[in-house]
C-alpha cells in the first residue's frame, strides 16, 4: 500500500492447530493490521516435542524457547514489502483500520473485532506477563497508535 508508515508490532501470537500452536504475529500500520504467519520450522518441533513431553508444563517451555526466535522474525517481517509478504502465504490477511470496531488486549489475549468478523489470540510472549517489563505497554501503545479510542487495554 501506498504511503504505508509501519508502527510496530505483536509477536508470538498464538491460535491452535491441528498438530501445533500456529505463531502470528501482528504487524501494524496507519492504514491496516497485517496478520502474518511467523511459525518457523524451529518452532512447530518444539512446540510439538516438549509440549507433548512435558504437557502444560512443557508449553511454557516452549514459550521461551521460541519467543526470541519469532520475535526476530516478526522483525525481519515487519520492515519487508508489506503487500509481499500478504501474497506469500495465503494464511496471512489484512484488516483495514476502518474495519476494525473494537480491539480488547490484556496480558493474556488479543481480541480483534471487525464488522464481519472475530479474531482471538493468545499472547504468547512470556515478557508480557512480568509488569516490569515494558513489552505489554509498547504493544498497547501501538494499537493505540494506530486506533485511539478502538482499543481497551485491561490489567496495565
Amino acid at each position: 500500500m501506498e504511503n504505508e508508515k509501519t508502527i510496530g508490532y505483536i509477536d508470538n501470537l498464538v491460535s491452535f492447530g491441528f498438530i501445533a500452536p500456529k505463531r502470528k504475529s501482528l504487524i501494524i500500520t496507519d492504514k491496516r493490521l497485517l496478520i502474518v504467519d511467523a511459525s518457523s520450522a524451529t518452532s512447530i518441533v518444539a512446540s510439538v516435542g516438549i509440549g507433548y513431553a512435558l504437557g502444560v508444563f512443557g508449553r511454557g517451555i516452549t514459550n521461551r524457547v521460541t519467543k526470541e526466535n519469532v520475535k526476530e522474525t516478526t522483525e525481519k517481517l515487519s520492515q519487508t514489502d508489506l503487500d509481499q509478504l500478504l501474497n506469500s502465504d495465503p494464511n496471512n490477511l489484512a484488516l483495514d483500520i476502518a474495519s476494525i470496531s473494537n480491539i480488547e488486549i490484556n496480558r493474556k489475549k488479543i481480541i480483534i473485532k471487525t464488522d464481519q468478523k472475530t479474531f482471538k489470540y493468545k499472547l504468547g510472549n512470556p515478557d508480557v506477563r512480568h509488569r516490569k517489563m515494558d513489552t505489554y505497554s509498547n504493544y498497547v501503545d501501538f494499537l493505540k497508535a494506530a486506533l485511539s479510542n478502538k482499543v481497551t487495554a485491561k490489567n496495565p
